[in-house]
């Protein structure tokens, strides 16, 4: 991101607007209209079994897994990170005069994080009613009673002598869960942003501010903090289904629908930056982003009574994010809800960032960023290389390696076609490239640029 320029820039380094890397001296105006990337992340698809079953390396005459071969996958899932991101460009634009740059964009942000302990694993891909003696055991263990069981009692009366005791169904719901950390945001932001640049000599400076309106659409956390449960939620209308379902495509109106998408949470984000720029040619970069915060208004979840009618809500799952989407669901896990209003702080990220033109043709740059890992979608440490080739003023192609938090290193790559130093830009980038060359690559992801004009 130490490359990003113009409106790109808000979100990383604001100062970046007057300095725009990769479009140096070439614009006045930018308008972006569709740009999105998305990104699944997990040391799972390191598993190379994974990878063969997804493209059928296996010459399985049935394409897909079945029920029974994610019965055997379960253990595979189990005490994995799955890390989703995915960010839509719906309208940016930017200008530049003299020493001073101004931006907006508006963006669609959507990210996930979810460990899932074996035993979630286990009742989420079988089923409860399949796995019901560790169920039994664990609602034993979270209200510290004992029954003795010779082989007397049968499962069905085990469970009604559960039905009889007094349940801690949070400790209960904890106890299952483990250490299984569950997390889901869903917000748009709109963006403004001013940079300014100084030039002494052969040294440039760059500043840069930018401001951040947050509308949250959903959000969802559940966590175990020291023993104790907490799990929080605030959806829209428009995630509920039965509220769906229930609009007359003949005779809704217009508000009608805007009702269902009606924002549950705001907030506010603010980030600074610098560039000093070196002889046109090298340049260093700091930036302090996403100081703020989100309030959502929702519903803090509990669970109070027996688990005894409890079924898997993941019925026949064909992949990874079958799971996912159940195990995300506050209804798999949780029967009440109490109001509460929640501020989230965002995770505030500490950057820096370099580059070095060779010459016309070659490119260089990195940066590190640092941040919370225990606020969703924060990765702790995230570290990146890029090399940009330019071979003629047309084409431009980018290959790096990177590193986010714990997860193992990617090799994104890709190219961008231009129709000249002002025009039309497309391109495309994979976050992850070592399928080429590997069995199995730890991530499955895209940027792309469908539509964007400089001049």
């Amino acid at each position: 991101m130490t490359l990003s320029g113009d409106y790109r820039a808000l979100g990383w380094n604001p100062a970046q607007m007057t300095f725009s890397p990769l479009n140096k001296n070439e614009w006045k105006s930018a308008i972006g209209g569709i740009e999105f990337g998305g990104r699944l992340s997990s040391s799972v698809f390191e598993r190379s079994e994974i990878w063969d079953d997804l493209l059928n390396r296996n010459n399985d005459e049935a394409n897909g897994w079945t029920t029974e071969q994610w019965n055997d996958y379960a253990n595979l899932l189990g005490n994995e990170t799955f890390a989703l991101n995915i960010d839509f460009v719906s309208a940016a634009t930017a200008k530049q005069w003299r020493n001073w740059a101004f931006a907006y964009s508006n963006t669609q942000h959507i990210q996930g994080e979810a460990y899932l302990d074996q035993q979630p694993i286990d009742l989420l891909v079988q089923g409860g009613t399949s796995n019901w003696t560790s169920v039994f055991e664990l609602l034993l263990t979270a209200t510290g009673d004992t029954i003795p069981n010779s082989g007397d009692f049968t499962l069905e009366e085990l469970m009604s002598f559960v039905g009889g005791i007094e349940l801690d169904g949070d400790a209960v719901i904890g106890s299952i869960l483990q250490d299984t950390r569950l997390g889901f945001s869903w917000h748009r932001s709109h963006s403004i942003g001013i940079s300014k640049a100084w030039r002494i000599g052969e040294v440039a400076l760059h500043t840069g501010i930018s401001g951040r309106l947050l509308l949250g659409n959903g959000y969802f956390s559940i966590q175990n903090n020291d023993g104790e449960l907490d799990a929080f939620g605030a959806f829209s209308n428009g995630f509920g289904f039965d509220q769906i379902a229930g609009i007359d495509p003949g005779n809704a109106s217009l508000s009608d629908v805007a009702r269902l998408w009606g924002p549950v949470g705001q907030g506010w984000g603010l980030d600074i930056g610098g560039v000093v720029e070196l002889s046109d040619e090298l340049w260093v970069s700091a930036a302090v982003c996403d100081l703020g915060q989100m309030e959502w208004r929702g519903e803090r979840y509990s669970f109070t009574t027996s688990l005894g009618s409890w079924q898997s809500p993941v019925v026949n799952p064909e992949n990874i994010t079958d799971i996912l989407i159940g195990a995300m669901t506050p209804s798999t896990w949780f029967e009440a809800a109490e109001t509460e209003t929640r501020i989230v702080p965002n995770g505030v990220t500490f950057q820096l960032g370099s580059g070095i033109r060779l010459n016309n043709v070659l490119l260089l740059a990195g940066e590190v960023a640092f941040d919370n890992p225990e606020l969703l979608g924060n990765s702790g440490t995230r570290m990146g290389l890029s090399a940009i080739f330019q071979p003629i003023s047309l084409l431009r192609f980018d290959l790096g390696i990177s590193k986010w938090g714990d997860e193992t290193y990617r090799v994104p790559g890709g190219f961008m076609l231009r129709t000249g130093q002002r025009g039309f830009e497309c391109g495309i980038q994979a976050t992850d490239i070592q399928a080429l060359w590997k069995t199995s690559q730890p991530e499955i992801g895209f940027r792309a640029v469908a539509m964007r004009w400089v001049w």
